[in-house]
């Protein structure tokens, strides 16, 4: 089984990769050339369109889609002469999918950029990025990013009449660089003078374990562990042979989760740093390998195996596996909002406050399951709960075959791929959905399910709202928000045919261009730190940003900037920040949005929204994760007084 895992992850990654760049439209080709003129060269910028696909224009009307933009994030031994253009004559043509007129290009598209290359440089080295969008007649593709680098020996050094030459930075560019400086500067004091309370830092050993104890009772609301809960009381139940037995198994299956549980975290903490918890929900093999793991226990459920998991031959080993298998799940699923809970313990003892909070989570999650257990192993169980126990396992089966759904389709959000998009999330659901519907009223039949010539009334009914949810999603598919599940189906930005309006006109992924935005049109930004992989940002931006009035609020009078801490696209080069007098290496745009957050706002959580002035100076407290329409009102109210006032 081990083997199969491994080797399933592994075709899984290299078949995610392959289909991201086989469903590329667009492949760009960036090379350098000489001129007429000594001093001077150009680059020349191919684009090739496949199939159906086309590509945008350099200038779009406001609230189109996005134009090909190219930027140059690094010049040495030579400076730009003038704007990027074209070679090739766009077509313009009326959008129906946009309802404007538009520029685009079909099957191919070239673009120059003249150079002037810098007296006395012997090499030029020019790194920067296109983004892009690709549509069809059908749908768009989610802005791209294609980054490129450009390395060429000047073999003809260039002689200058004049006796020096000094490179000045632009006037223009001196404003930006001034404005995101100031933009990046800390304004926790600020905000707290706005009304925000400070946070407290101070902590103590009985906080720490009351802390790690409400996070435990925090994770048995997830669905992560419920299979790890049927599949234990399923096992105890089937290997019962005396109370005595019975009480002995449950104490020794408590007692080992308090120790390994714990004593795990603990290590990996210790080695990999507190970090690692949240690390572990954002990796794509992580994320892939709970999915598969997430599949077995829903086959287990649903009768693929039919032996118990403890054998009465080799208890004590078996119960420590499943100890182990529960520790596994706990800590991949839940460790990501621990980890916070983690790093205050810390303070009090590297070693000693982490474990007092990992005790308290397990603690909260070990007592009811011991009391379940005694409960349901007390007596031999009769025909009708062995029934009913089966027919939990079969429906509890379907929802975590659903649920396996998420870790793929978060793993495609982090790292870009655009492969297990929302439209494919949904259309499994409704079929697993509708084969749980069809389960319920008898129709469908697993191995070793007994006959059932009749159902009861309780059944009758949720069969009657299992329908009722898959037909709830149908709607889904053509771009309907579904507000009641948005914490777990994937963004509307992750749905490529959409028939309901845009989401918004003036988001920005990108807190520079977000900045540059609000100076240039001199309004308000609501920003916010986000999450592929927080669950309470999707249900958010689900069920608060669609709602009418907030929506058109979002629209007309801010600049929206929504930065994903967790994005592993990579930057143009790696960037040095200095957090503390500590220097940091980043590399991904989720790392330079985490730092971003910690530096301006001294906070580690999501979501955490604020709203600011074109400078980055803060107009209200922080927001956090409230689903209140009225509250989330009076927030952007707040907010745009402010700023009206100032």
């Amino acid at each position: 089984m081990k083997k199969f895992i491994s080797l399933l992850t592994f075709f899984l990654i290299i078949g995610i990769d392959a289909q991201s760049q086989k469903n590329e439209p667009v492949k760009w080709n960036v090379q350098i050339n000489n001129t007429e003129k000594e001093n001077s060269k150009e680059i020349l910028f191919t684009a090739q369109i496949s199939g159906e696909w086309h590509l945008f224009g350099l200038q779009l009307p406001e609230g189109g889609p996005r134009a090909t933009i190219f930027i140059f994030d690094k010049i040495e031994g030579a400076t730009l002469s003038g704007n990027i253009q074209t070679l090739d004559r766009p077509i313009e043509e009326y959008n129906p999918l946009f309802e404007m007129n538009l520029k685009w290009y079909t099957q191919s598209a070239r673009f120059i950029q003249k150079i002037d290359i810098t007296p006395g440089s012997e090499k030029i080295n020019i790194e920067g990025h296109i983004e892009y969008q690709a549509c069809n007649n059908v749908t768009c593709l989610p802005p791209t990013r294609y980054n490129f680098t450009i390395n060429d020996e000047i073999i003809n050094k260039i002689i200058s009449d004049e006796a020096s030459v000094t490179l000045v930075t632009p006037k223009k560019q001196k404003e930006k660089n001034n404005i995101y400086q100031t933009a990046w500067k800390p304004v926790k004091q600020q905000m707290e003078m706005l009304g925000e309370s400070p946070v407290s830092t101070k902590t103590t050993y009985s906080k720490a374990y009351i802390n790690g104890f409400k996070g435990g009772l925090l994770s048995l609301l997830t669905p992560c562990l419920w299979p790890m809960v049927l599949m234990s009381i399923y096992s105890f139940q089937q290997q019962r042979t005396s109370r005595r037995q019975s009480i002995l198994r449950t104490l020794l299956y408590s007692i080992t989760l308090l120790i390994i549980f714990p004593v795990c975290g603990v290590i990996l903490s210790t080695i990999f740093g507190i970090q690692i918890f949240y690390q572990f929900t954002t990796n794509l093999i992580s994320n892939l390998f709970l999915f598969v793991l997430f599949v077995i226990l829903a086959a287990f459920l649903l009768g693929a195996f039919h032996s118990s998991v403890i054998n009465n031959r080799r208890a004590v080993r078996n119960i420590i596996g499943l100890s182990i298998l529960v520790t596994l799940l706990s800590l991949s699923c839940t460790g990501s909002y621990i980890g916070s809970y983690l790093t205050q313990a810390a303070v009090l003892h590297p070693f000693y406050g982490p474990l007092l909070t990992l005790n308290g989570f397990i603690s909260a999650f070990v007592l009811p399951l011991a009391i379940i257990l005694f409960f349901v192993t007390w007596n031999p169980p009769t025909s009708k709960q062995a029934h009913r126990l089966l027919l939990l396992n079969r429906i509890t089966g379907f929802f975590i075959l659903a649920y396996s759904l998420t870790f793929l389709s978060i793993a495609d959000l982090i790292y870009g791929k655009h492969i297990f998009n929302r439209e494919i999330f949904l259309v499994l659901w409704i079929i697993i959905f509708s084969f749980l519907g069809v389960y319920l009223i008898g129709k469908l039949k697993f191995t070793h399910d007994k006959e059932t010539t009749s159902i009861s009334v309780g059944r009758f009914f949720l069969a009657v709202l299992t329908f009722s949810f898959t037909l709830y999603m149908v709607p889904g598919l053509l771009g309907a928000p579904l507000k009641e599940i948005g914490a777990i189906v994937p963004p509307l930005y992750a749905q490529d045919f959409n028939l309901y309006t845009k989401e918004f006109d003036n988001h920005f992924d990108n807190y520079n261009e977000g900045i540059e935005y609000a100076n240039e049109t001199d309004q308000p930004i609501l920003l916010e730190f986000s999450g592929y992989g927080c669950a309470e940002s999707r249900k958010m931006e689900a069920s608060v940003w669609t709602y009418p009035r907030i929506k058109r609020m979002l629209d007309r009078d801010f600049v929206v900037i929504r930065l994903m801490v967790d994005d592993k696209t990579k930057l143009p080069k790696p960037e040095i920040i200095s957090i503390n007098g500590e220097q940091k290496s980043i590399s991904t745009f989720g790392e330079k949005w985490q730092t971003l957050q910690q530096i301006k706002f001294d906070s580690k959580s999501q979501p955490y929204q604020v709203i600011l002035t074109p400078k980055g100076e803060p107009l209200t407290p922080a927001y956090g994760y409230s689903i209140d329409i009225k509250q989330y009102i009076t927030f952007l109210n707040d907010g745009l007084n402010r700023f009206k006032n100032k």
